[in-house]
């Protein structure tokens, strides 16, 4: 539909598009009569995995055994089931598995250490956890010993390799599995904690469905396509978007393991993928790679790029090196991993200033701080209504200001509306900088450092300032050893933005304080950078 004339609203067709009223395992077994032969999962290529062909038959099989040996475990349907571990075949069977018995799948990040895996599962109730054998040299069970005491719900730890075998061995137990619904819930999804501890957010079956299907279809994922995606599996772009998403239309998936250029660019010209689904990071590192341009790409027809905004440079640059046609889109945990995207007839301008158009089925709205509805092109606080909303984060009082008249998912994230319902995310509502009573965008300002050649990757906070409240610090990462000093830095953003966006502060770092999926954790560069700089983080700021 078409956004409101005057307002920044977009409001879904009523009655909305199609909600699946289908399970992740229903799917499955639908992909199974639908496409018995064709590969559903490929691993080749990535030497740290044995050669997996998995077609859609033989997976469907090799889940609805699993699951039904699970449930002789003695868990039952609603109980919680961790895995942890890197991008193994064994993780997409165990969620097939999972998603046929009715159990709820939490999933963890494998760089967890001690505190962290602790806290994740007691956030949870684990009952089980399901986890590869080693991430890097570091022997998981041996972490998982050293907090069992910790975990009193925990009381089933099976490793990928044997103790997926062992459960696979056995005869099934049970004739059939119990009735799962649509509405039930079937993964944990941790958000990344970039301001604090990481937050359980629930998402149902439906939502997961109904969003992974969406977003094929609008990427143009159908049947017969061929999927690389760099997402890891603990990540909603992965599980919760990548592996059901091609299922549900049809397509095969081709998961990395652990993302490496050369590998990569290896599996897109050896399986003649027709798609890739990754980051914009591992776009810039396969077109660097030495062996680019002796490629044979000829199969692939589309790259879809997300976590974060991608510059009109690289977009042409991957548009005219790879000679397919590059999408980006947006979205978060709590939504099922996408809300918005752009479409194919977009061009590169608009493809570079936004994520696009909703979903079919999404409401999006953008609000001030007091709920009103803003104009068109003033920044606010994204919020989504849509099929692929969580139902909650598990800790109740982390839904105290999670909503917005109950429907409305409040995102936290800034953004603006066109008047075509196109939309631009310009930071996060903590994030926004406040200088003279003047409120600026980050993400804007990153943008236009981005533009510099000597900077690959940038970070814009502010710092406590006593006349402004707030001043702009620019952390910057470069690509050579004689970058431009600060000062000429300066004098190159006065030549393109207003005076009030050129950063007083700029220092330059070689890697940014991060989560492990890879955002920045401003809250601590604005700690370092204050110390840095020497300036008093006592002082009240937004005065």
């Amino acid at each position: 539909m078409k956004p409101d004339s005057n307002y920044s609203i977009w409001l879904a067709d009523s009655p909305p598009a199609e909600v699946l009223s289908q399970t992740l395992g229903d799917a499955l077994a639908e992909g199974a009569t639908l496409w018995p032969d064709r590969e559903a999962v490929v691993y080749n290529c990535q030497p740290n995995i044995i050669e997996t062909r998995w077609t859609y038959l033989e997976l469907n099989n090799l889940a609805d055994r699993l699951a039904a040996n699970i449930l002789s475990q003695g868990f039952e349907p609603g109980d919680k089931i961790a895995i942890w571990g890197p991008n193994h075949p064994e993780w997409i069977l165990l969620e097939y598995a999972l998603a046929k018995a009715g159990l709820v799948i939490v999933a963890l990040n494998p760089l967890y250490k001690k505190a962290e895996l602790a806290y994740a599962l007691n956030a949870s109730d684990v009952v089980a956890i399901f986890h590869a054998d080693t991430v890097g040299d570091n022997p998981l069970i041996d972490i998982i010993r050293a907090v069992r005491d910790q975990v009193p719900t925990l009381r089933g730890v099976y490793s990928f390799s044997s103790g997926v075998q062992e459960l696979l061995a056995k005869e099934p137990a049970l004739s059939h599995l119990a009735s799962v619904a649509p509405d039930d819930i079937l993964m944990i999804q941790y958000t990344s904690g970039t301001t604090g501890k990481p937050k359980a957010a629930q998402l149902t079956h439906s939502a997961i469905t109904t969003t992974a299907k969406s977003s094929y279809l609008r990427w143009g994922f159908t049947e017969g396509s061929r999927v690389c995606h760099g997402f890891p599996l603990f990540h909603v772009g992965g599980s919760g978007n990548s592996i059901p998403g091609a299922a549900l239309n049809g397509a095969t998936t081709l998961p990395l393991y652990i993302f490496k250029a050369e590998q990569t660019l290896d599996i897109l010209e050896q399986e003649k993928c027709t798609g890739f689904i990754g980051v914009p990071t591992m776009i810039t590192a396969m077109l660097e790679s030495p062996s680019f341009a002796q490629r044979d790409f000829s199969g692939l027809k589309r790259i879809v790029l997300g976590g974060a905004q991608v510059p009109a440079y690289l977009i042409k640059r991957c548009e005219e090196n790879f000679g397919v046609e590059v999408l980006n889109c947006y979205g978060q945990t709590e939504t099922c991993g996408v809300t918005t995207s752009t479409v194919v007839s977009d061009d590169t301008k608009t493809k570079s200033e936004s994520s696009g158009q909703p979903l079919s089925g999404v409401s999006v709205k953008i609000t001030d701080a007091s709920g009103e509805i803003v104009a068109h092109n003033v920044a606010g606080e994204l919020c989504y209504k849509g099929p692929g909303r969580m139902l909650g984060y598990r800790e109740k009082t982390d839904n105290d200001n999670a909503f917005d008249g109950g429907d409305w998912f409040k995102s936290g994230d800034l953004a603006k509306m066109t008047s075509s319902g196109y939309i631009s995310i310009v930071g996060r509502s903590k994030e926004m900088i406040i200088r003279g009573g003047e409120n600026l965008s980050p993400a804007e300002i990153e943008n236009y450092l981005l533009e510099h050649p000597d900077v690959i990757d940038a970070a814009v906070i502010g710092l406590a300032d006593e006349k402004y409240g707030e001043e702009v610090c620019a952390v910057l990462r470069t690509n050579n050893k004689n970058h431009a000093s600060p000062a000429e830095i300066r004098a190159w953003c006065s030549e393109h933005v207003s005076r009030w966006k050129v950063p007083k502060y700029i220092a330059f770092i070689e890697n940014f304080p991060a989560t492990h999926s890879g955002k920045v954790k401003k809250f601590l560069l604005k700690e370092l950078m204050s110390k840095h700089f020497g300036i008093n983080i006592n002082i009240e700021e937004n005065s």
